[in-house]
């Protein structure tokens, strides 16, 4: 987990620069996938509709957006377990609007072991894009979490463009999940446009 670590920190790095120096959310990459590319260069339409309609395995914003998982090419990926891909219902070129990297925490680890990591992120993003705060750090409320979710924390930090990068920590109750119970640490980059939705929405 460590190696992985230290090679999302280096990823993190190198993509926040072109962020900074470009002022484009597009210059971020997770697993070689940015904000406004097709997700058909990554997957087959077929998996990508199957995915879209999965009541199981991905989240519904509405009848708007959805995220979607990408385990089915996970043996492509070098840093992450797993990637979801936020792509808009009626769009056809299944443009890109919002990444989420997640890598799993040791099995049996303590939640104050992801917040160590998850803040090692964070003064990162505040030392490469020149910020002078720490960035707005808050938990969701206990009453919008999923049943197997026992507390998520976030930390964003909202770019000039209009666009947010976060690093989230989640902690999962042991025994609820049938295929992984384990902390979760994501690093999450949201276009404008779907930040903004996001906004209004709440």
């Amino acid at each position: 987990f460590m190696k992985k670590f230290s090679k999302i920190l280096i990823l993190l790095f190198f993509c926040l620069q072109c962020i900074a120096n470009a002022d484009e959310i597009k210059g971020f990459e997770i697993e070689g996938m940015s904000i406004g590319d097709s997700m058909l260069d990554y997957m087959d339409e077929d998996k990508i509709i199957n995915e879209m309609n999965s009541k199981d395995y991905s989240f519904f914003y509405d009848d708007d957006y959805v995220t979607i998982s990408t385990w089915n090419i996970r043996d492509k990926f070098k840093i992450y377990n797993d990637v979801g891909v936020i792509l808009k219902f009626g769009d056809n070129q299944y443009k890109i609007y919002g990444l989420e990297g997640t890598l799993y925490m040791e099995e049996d680890s303590y939640i104050e072991e992801c917040y160590k990591k998850q803040n090692e992120i964070v003064d990162d993003i505040k030392n490469l894009l020149n910020l002078d705060n720490k960035g707005d750090t808050w938990f969701v409320d206990k009453n919008n979490l999923p049943e197997e979710v026992l507390s998520t924390k976030y930390t964003d930090f909202e770019l000039n463009g209009g666009g947010v990068i976060r690093a989230v920590c989640s902690e999962i109750k042991k025994g609820a999940k049938k295929f992984n119970d384990r902390n979760l640490l994501s690093v999450i980059i949201n276009s404008s446009t779907f930040y903004k939705y996001l906004h209004d929405r709440n």
